[in-house]
């Protein structure tokens, strides 16, 4: 069994059986790309399968160790965005003081 610690921003490709370990530090989002990929991150009760197209989202830190089952793998770990930062509208009286508005 070979382990690796790598740069997390590189997308991770994974040969069958091989086992890759990542850092993850705040959230994330863990997607595969191609093949099957079993998950077990440092805290969570449970293990993840992801198949190709599925995504994981993860707020925390640990340690996460992929490998790829039945073949080749390949998947991507990205910071997810902010909280705050979607796409939902802000009304402008939320970021202004409260009365300030009424000088528009």
């Amino acid at each position: 069994m070979t382990i690796s610690f790598t740069d997390p921003s590189l997308p991770g490709q994974l040969q069958q059986g091989q086992v890759q370990t990542r850092r993850l530090q705040g959230g994330v989002r863990i997607r595969v790309t191609s093949g099957l990929v079993w998950l077990t991150i440092a805290g969570c009760r449970d293990d993840i399968w992801l198949q190709p197209g599925r995504c994981f989202d993860y707020h925390g830190r640990g340690d996460a160790i992929f490998e790829a089952v039945n073949g080749a793998a390949e998947f991507t770990v990205t910071p997810l965005p902010p909280k705050g930062c979607g796409d939902d509208p802000i009304r402008i009286a939320k970021l202004l003081p409260h009365g300030l508005i009424r000088w528009f």
